[in-house]
């Protein structure tokens, strides 16, 4: 394998595993938002009780 190519295989690597890793955080935050949801409607039901 020519310095070129292996250049090009270490960059195709690095900028999958950012994606990868962008898709991860993306995924936790919508959890984290929607956990948040579901807590403040809890604690809107509880605060008319």
């Amino acid at each position: 394998m020519g310095e070129l190519e292996a250049l090009y295989l270490a960059y195709t690597i690095i900028w999958a595993g950012l994606f990868g890793y962008l898709a991860y955080l993306h995924m936790k935050q919508m959890k984290l938002s929607k956990d948040l949801k579901l807590l403040e409607e809890m604690v809107k039901k509880n605060e008319r009780k």
